[in-house]
């Protein structure tokens, strides 16, 4: 008998978590489905760690996309922290990322804006180390720039829709 009633609360525990009615908030592409693809274009020769970021933030770039994204992109150092022997021990990493959307069939300019990002590192004590956390701290940097740049694209393109 209870092993019974076991079994009953299990399954009734079970058809209830099933049937939640869970629905994700949000959802990745336009109305068919498929996920947006854009054609990237850099207007000026940038750090492999920028450009391989926004690249692999926009996977699905073809050149025969539907929209071409035209970026500039500015990478920025500006000292933070200077010791008193004049030696720099802290540095800020600025991304800054100015880009314009067109249409690829008519060309036409649908929108344009800018994103930033930034990241911070320590000067290591070795040259080969601090070279390495710059490399991170731009990949950080351009990681938020880009994520930052793709939520106005979206927001935007799903507006004009």
């Amino acid at each position: 008998m209870i092993s019974n009633i076991r079994i009953l609360l299990l399954l009734s525990l079970l058809i209830f978590t099933v049937s939640c009615g869970f629905q994700p908030i949000y959802k990745l592409g336009n109305e068919s489905g498929s996920p947006l693809e854009f054609d990237l274009r850099f207007s000026d020769e940038l750090s492999y760690e920028t450009k391989n970021t926004i690249r692999n933030a926009f996977q699905n770039s073809k050149d025969e996309a539907l929209y071409l994204i035209n970026l500039d992109v500015t990478e920025n150092q500006t000292p933070l922290i200077i010791n008193s022997n004049g030696t720099v021990s802290k540095y800020r990493v600025e991304i800054i990322i100015y880009f314009e959307i067109q249409e690829s069939a008519s060309e036409n300019i649908i929108y344009n804006n800018v994103s930033r990002g930034f990241s911070e590192y320590l000067v290591q004590t070795s040259e080969i180390q601090t070279n390495e956390k710059f490399k991170q701290a731009k990949e950080i940097a351009a990681n938020d720039a880009v994520q930052m740049m793709k939520i106005k694209i979206q927001n935007n393109i799903s507006r004009t829709q």
